[in-house]
């Protein structure tokens, strides 16, 4: 194994990735589907739910399993669940690379020495997933045939690709290629089923017939794939957690410790200028069980106070049986992980964060300082007063506004003069008013402040007066 490349598969995955956060829905048949409200279609299915396959209409997976328990799928949890393996998985090869969801090729030249020999090194890279997930790992000296290896491997085992690898892919549906369904669907129409079908072409022919992606059709039917593993990088992960003295089973209690570990979060030097997009908060139930709320942020959070305020707007948020996301029992402990971590600049944030930490503050003419007034919204009218006399900026009105290339020229009677400031707000997408709104900070004719915001929903433009 001088030269080798590992496929660590987790088949199902979003039906195992959903039994490793519920796992009292162990032995009932699920089903994962997609939430479009019209034509909803299966994306996994667990083993009790018989003939039900992914690609089924929903209504169809039904008809054939009426018992299942349907589940939404949740991209989010999964690209969070996938990036947990990911970070097991570098603990063991430093060069891994995901593939979708639950398919991870590993680089293992020269890896095998390091654990005692090619079986050490398999059960390394098979004990650092779940054994609950029947993690299954293929070796060979390339991508395709270390996917194909995977496959064959039994749940919780590798398997070594035979020395022969075409011969041993002969039989293989074409199916198994890195091809668009259109491509494989014109080869059966020609009777090119296998991968043996297709390494008995010649190769010029197949790059006639295929176009450019023929000759390294050709080649992995071969077996010869030489594409390299690309090592993804380390996701920036921060993380805090704190125990509670006693298990607390109050909305007030939670509520404290979020905000807690939301500024404990924010201690981290790797956060100055830059905002969380991913939040992930668990914590241990009494007297067992785990409880676990994630959440994307549209507007990356900026601030401790910013994170802690969405971070509870979300599990404030009642469902359609007026119902929040808190846990239904008392909580010993609690967990904060956020990642996603982009930079700020050019964000108006970043200039109220600069005065709070008593960094001077470019002058704007008019205004002497931001005041924080309510600071669960990051809109202005909720958020910030301006000026000497601090007063918030509210009155919102309908205008007209002249654009010349999406730009603001002029707004009702008055011209332009200058853009002193362009902000972007995406946000409080749980209220029944969301807002995505485009800010412009302008000095209009006599040297006037104004502040309008175009509705990037309707288009309209409003100014918000102060």
């Amino acid at each position: 194994m001088d030269t080798a490349v590992g496929c660590l598969l987790v088949t199902h995955f979003p039906v195992k990735a959903e039994l490793a956060r519920r796992p009292d829905l162990a032995g009932r048949a699920l089903i994962v589907a997609t939430g479009d409200s019209g034509r909803r279609l299966v994306v996994d299915a667990s083993p009790e739910a018989g003939d039900v396959r992914a690609g089924q209409t929903l209504s169809e997976a039904l008809s054939r399993c009426a018992e299942a328990m349907v589940l939404t799928i949740d991209d989010q949890y999964l690209s969070s669940f996938n990036d947990d393996l990911t970070l097991s998985l570098f603990q063991v090869v430093d060069r891994v690379e995901p593939d979708g969801y639950g398919r991870f090729y590993l680089d293992l030249t020269g890896m095998a020495a390091m654990y005692g020999g090619a079986s050490g090194l398999e059960s390394a890279i098979l004990s650092a997933v779940d054994a609950s997930l029947q993690p299954r790992l293929g070796l060979a000296s390339g991508k395709l045939p270390a996917y194909c290896a995977a496959a064959s491997a039994k749940v919780g085992k590798g398997f070594t690709a035979p020395g022969n690898v075409a011969r041993w892919l002969a039989p293989w549906p074409v199916s198994w290629l890195p091809l668009n369904p259109d491509t494989t669907a014109r080869l059966r129409g020609f009777g090119i089923a296998t991968l043996g079908n297709v390494a008995a072409m010649p190769a010029h022919v197949l790059a006639d017939f295929l176009g450019v992606v023929g000759y390294r059709t050709w080649k992995l039917a071969q077996g010869i794939d030489d594409d390299p593993v690309v090592p993804a990088a380390l996701p920036e992960v921060l993380h805090e957690r704190m125990e509670f003295p006693f298990p607390v089973d109050t909305v007030s209690g939670w509520e404290a410790g979020v905000r807690l570990l939301s500024e404990r979060i924010w201690k981290a030097p790797g956060l100055q200028g830059r905002g969380i997009t991913e939040v992930s908060i668990e914590g241990e139930l009494s007297p067992n069980g785990v409880w676990r709320f994630d959440r994307r942020l549209r507007t990356p959070a900026g601030s401790s106070d910013s994170l802690a305020s969405t971070i509870l707007a979300g599990l404030n948020a009642q469902d359609n049986r007026g119902q929040g996301r808190w846990p239904c029992a008392a909580l010993t402990d609690l967990s904060l992980t956020v990642s996603g971590l982009v930079h700020l600049a050019g964000r108006q944030m970043g200039l109220w964060l600069a005065e709070r930490r008593g960094v001077a503050v470019p002058t704007i003419d008019g205004v002497d300082r931001p005041v924080a007034l309510a600071l669960g919204s990051p809109l202005p009218e909720r958020r910030w007063a301006l000026g000497s006399e601090l007063m918030p900026l509210g009155r919102v009105a309908s205008v007209a506004v002249a654009e010349v290339q999406n730009m603001p020229r002029a707004v009702g009677s008055h011209s332009v003069r200058k853009v002193v400031d362009l902000w972007e707000v995406d946000t409080e997408w749980w209220m029944p008013d969301p807002a995505r709104r485009r800010y412009w900070r302008l000095v209009v004719d006599g040297g006037k402040l104004l502040t309008v915001y175009r509705d990037l929903a309707t288009g309209e433009w409003y100014q918000q007066g102060y």
